[in-house]
C-alpha cells in the first residue's frame, strides 16, 4: 500500500506511543514501511534505529542511524542513539565521539549524559564520567544513571554503597538493567575476595546469554582465583581471539602473575600499554603494580623496584585497600634481599591500608620471625656477659642488705596501703556525687527538650495553617476537603524538615501526591461530569479516535481512555494531563478547551504556563521518586512548593490556589 504524507505522520506518532511503552516490535512494524516508502524525516531514522537496537539487531540499527546522519548531519538525537549502539558493540572510543557531540547540543538530556558517562567509564576515565553523571542526576536521570553511579563507587572502593545501589536497580525488574546490575554485583564479590561467589554469579549470567564480551576477563580472573585453571584458560583463549581491550589484557597479566608465569605476564602488559593513548592514573597504578610483580618473579629486582616505587608514590597508593599492592611487592623485594627491617615497614604500611589482606599478614609474620632469629643470634654473646654480671651483683646485694632496710621497706608498704584505702574512699564519694549530678542534669535536659519539642510542634502546626490559609484567603471553601488535608500533611512535613534531617524525597512524595490528586479532581473528574451535563461525551470520544480495528479503539492520547467507560481505564496521569493542556487547541480537544474556558476564569497565558509547570513537576519531582531515585535536591523541592502554593508566573498566590479560586460555580 502506498503511504501518503498524512498517513506516514500518523504512523510515526503511533510509533512514538509504542516507544514510550517499550513495545519495540510494534515500533519497527510501523516505521519500517514509512522508510521504505521514501520518507526521510529525522523521526524515521531515530525511531527505527532505536527499535532495532533494543531488538538486539545492532548492525542494522547502526546502518539506519548512519544513514540518518548522512541525511540530517549533526542531528543530536541520531548522534546520541548511534553512540549507544557503538557502546553496545564494544567500541567505546567511537561511542565517545558521537556522545560528546550530542552532549554539547543536549546538555540537559539525562539519557545522553548517562550514556556519555558510561562510555567514558568504559575507557577508564572515571573522573570525567562522574562529572557527567552528577549532571545527569541533577536533571532527573533514572535507574540507568544510578547503575553507572554504582560503577563509579566501585572504582572508589566504596563496595557497600555500590552493592546497595546495584541491588536496588536489579530489584526493579527492568530487563535492560537487571543483567548489568547482576554483573556489577558479581564484580563486587570478586573485589571483596569472594572469588567462588563471583564465579557462580558470572556463570549464571553467561548461562542466560547476558554476559558481555568485555566481561569475559572478569570471569577468567574469578576462575583462576578459585583454582579452575582449565575454565580460565578456555575463557582467555576465546577472548584473545576477539581483540580484547587493554583492561582485559591487564587482567590476563595478573592471572599469569598468579601462576608465576612472569614472561607471559610481561608480554600481555606490553600489549596493553601499547593500546592506551592517555591512560587514567588509576589504570597506570594497576599496570605498574602488575609489572612490578612480574619483574620481581622474573628476578629483575632493580626494574621491579623502579616500577613499584613509581606506583607507591601515586595518589592511589593512599587509598584504603586499593593502595596496598605496591607496598606488599616492595616488602617481598626487601625480604628477598635480606633487608628485613625495610620489609617489615612495607608490610605494616600495606596492612594499614588493608588490614584484612592475607598476603601482607603472612609476609609480616614471616619477616618478624626472621628478624627475631637474627636478633637472637646477634644478642646471644652480649646476653651471656650481662647474665654473668647480674648474677655477681645479686650475690653482692645479698651480703650487704641490712635488717633495718627491710623494716623501712615494710613501713613504707603499710603507709602506701593506708593512703590507697583513703584514696579509694574519696573516689567512691566523688563518683556517687558525679552520678547524682548527671542524673539531675539528664532529667533537666529531658524536661527542657520535651518542652522545646512541644513548642516546635505548636509552631509547625501554626506555620502550616498560616501558610495554607494565607494562599487561599477567604476562598478556603474553594479547596476540597480531601485536597486540603493532603496539603496540610505535605506542608507540615516540609516545616518539620526545616528542623531535622528528613529527606527531601519524602516531602516530595507528599507534595507530588497532593498535586496529582488535585489535578485528578479539578480536571479528570470535573470534566467527566461536564461531558455528561453538556451531553458531549460521544462527540469528545469520536473526535479523539485515531484508528478503529474491529471492536478495538485507539485514541490520539491515552487521556481519552478514562472517559470511555467501556475501557475501564485508570485515571489520567500527570503526563497525560500535561499533554492535553499543551495540545488543548487541537481540534480533537475542542470540548476540553471549552470545559476550561467555561469552568475557570483564567486566560490562555495561564494555561500555557500551567501546562509547562505540570510537565516540570512530573519530571523533576514525581517521576524520580516513583522510580526509587532519592537523589532529589532540596532546592528543587522548595522551587516546586513555591510555584505550587505561593507565587506562580510572577503572580500570587501559587498555581494550585489560583486554579481553585478561579473555578466557576456550576
Amino acid at each position: 500500500m502506498t503511504l501518503n504524507k498524512r498517513r506516514a505522520i500518523a504512523q510515526l506518532e503511533q510509533a512514538r506511543l509504542h516507544l514510550e511503552r517499550n513495545e519495540w516490535a510494534q515500533v519497527e512494524e510501523l516505521v519500517k514501511p514509512v522508510r521504505e516508502a521514501g520518507f526521510t524525516e529525522l523521526a524515521v531514522f531515530s525511531l527505527l534505529g532505536e527499535a532495532l537496537r533494543q531488538l538486539g539487531r545492532r548492525d542494522e540499527a547502526r546502518a539506519v542511524l548512519q544513514a540518518g546522519l548522512a541525511e540530517h548531519a549533526g542531528a543530536a538525537e541520531l548522534e546520541a542513539r548511534l553512540g549507544c549502539v557503538l557502546l553496545d558493540q564494544d567500541e567505546p572510543a567511537k561511542a565517545i565521539e558521537q556522545l560528546a557531540r550530542a552532549q554539547k547540543k543536549l546538555p540537559r538530556d539525562p539519557q545522553v549524559l548517562t550514556s556519555y558517562a558510561t562510555a567514558l567509564l568504559r575507557v577508564g576515565k572515571a573522573e570525567a564520567a562522574e562529572a557527567q553523571l552528577a549532571r545527569a542526576l541533577l536533571v532527573g536521570a533514572g535507574p540507568d544513571a544510578r547503575l553507572v553511579l554504582a560503577t563509579v563507587k566501585v572504582r572508589r572502593a566504596q563496595f557497600d554503597d555500590a552493592d546497595r545501589i546495584a541491588a536496588q536497580v536489579e530489584g526493579l525488574g527492568v530487563a535492560a538493567l537487571e543483567w548489568p546490575a547482576r554483573a556489577l554485583r558479581a564484580d563486587i564479590k570478586l573485589m571483596r575476595g569472594d572469588a567462588a561467589g563471583a564465579l557462580a554469579a558470572y556463570q549464571a549470567i553467561e548461562k542466560a546469554g547476558q554476559l558481555q564480551p568485555w566481561q569475559v576477563a572478569h570471569v577468567a580472573w574469578a576462575a583462576a582465583l578459585t583454582g579452575a585453571d582449565s575454565v580460565a584458560d578456555q575463557l582467555m583463549t576465546t577472548r584473545l581471539a576477539q581483540s580484547p581491550g587493554a583492561d582485559e589484557l591487564l587482567l590476563f597479566a595478573n592471572i599469569a602473575n598468579l601462576r608465576g608465569e612472569s614472561a607471559r605476564a610481561l608480554e600481555w602488559l606490553e600489549r596493553a600499554w601499547s593500546m592506551v593513548k592517555a591512560p587514567e592514573p588509576a589504570w597506570v597504578f594497576d599496570f605498574l603494580n602488575a609489572k612490578g610483580r612480574a619483574l620481581r618473579l622474573a628476578g629483575k629486582t632493580a626494574e621491579a623496584k623502579e616500577a613499584l616505587t613509581q606506583s607507591s608514590a601515586m595518589a592511589e597508593a593512599e587509598l584504603p585497600k586499593v593502595g596496598a599492592p605496591p607496598f606488599i611487592e616492595l616488602g617481598h623485594l626487601a625480604a628477598e634481599g635480606g633487608e628485613f627491617e625495610q620489609a617489615d615497614a612495607h608490610f605494616r604500611r600495606a596492612l594499614e591500608l588493608d588490614p584484612q589482606d592475607p598476603e601482607a599478614t603472612r609476609a609480616l609474620e614471616l619477616t618478624q620471625r626472621r628478624l627475631g632469629w637474627r636478633q637472637s643470634i646477634e644478642a646471644s654473646a652480649e646476653e651471656k656477659i650481662a647474665q654473668a654480671r647480674a648474677e655477681a651483683e645479686a650475690v653482692k646485694r645479698r651480703f650487704v642488705t641490712r635488717e633495718t632496710e627491710v623494716e623501712k621497706l615494710k613501713r613504707e608498704i603499710a603507709q602506701l596501703k593506708s593512703e590507697r584505702a583513703q584514696a579509694e574512699r574519696e573516689a567512691e564519694r566523688l563518683t556517687a556525687e558525679a552520678a547524682a549530678e548527671r542524673r539531675r542534669l539528664a532529667e533537666a535536659n529531658r524536661r527542657q527538650l520535651q518542652a522545646e519539642l512541644e513548642q516546635r510542634e505548636t509552631d509547625i502546626e501554626a506555620k502550616t495553617l498560616e501558610n495554607l490559609e494565607g494562599v487561599f484567603g477567604t476562598r478556603r471553601d474553594a479547596c476540597p476537603e480531601t485536597i486540603w488535608q493532603l496539603l496540610l500533611v505535605a506542608e507540615r512535613n516540609f516545616q518539620q524538615s526545616l528542623y531535622n534531617e528528613f529527606h527531601p524525597a519524602g516531602v516530595a512524595v507528599l507534595f507530588s501526591g497532593a498535586f496529582e490528586r488535585s489535578l485528578g479532581e479539578l480536571f479528570a473528574q470535573n470534566f467527566d461530569r461536564w461531558l455528561d451535563r453538556e451531553k458531549l461525551r460521544t462527540r469528545f470520544l469520536e473526535d479523539g479516535v485515531r484508528e478503529r480495528r474491529g471492536g478495538r479503539v485507539e485514541y490520539f492520547d491515552r487521556f481519552f481512555d478514562w472517559f470511555d467507560r467501556e475501557q475501564n481505564a485508570r485515571p489520567p496521569s500527570l503526563g497525560e494531563i500535561s499533554r492535553v493542556l499543551e495540545k488543548r487547541r487541537e481540534p480533537y480537544l475542542a470540548p476540553f478547551a471549552k470545559f476550561l474556558a467555561t469552568s475557570f476564569s483564567l486566560d490562555e497565558k495561564f494555561w500555557d504556563e500551567f501546562s509547562k509547570f505540570v510537565t516540570w513537576g512530573k519530571e523533576t519531582l514525581r517521576d524520580p521518586v516513583a522510580h526509587g531515585n532519592i537523589e532529589i535536591e532540596y532546592e528543587g523541592l522548595k522551587q516546586f512548593r513555591e510555584r505550587l502554593l505561593f507565587e506562580f508566573a510572577g503572580e500570587k498566590p501559587g498555581a494550585l490556589p489560583r486554579l481553585m479560586r478561579a473555578r466557576k460555580k456550576t
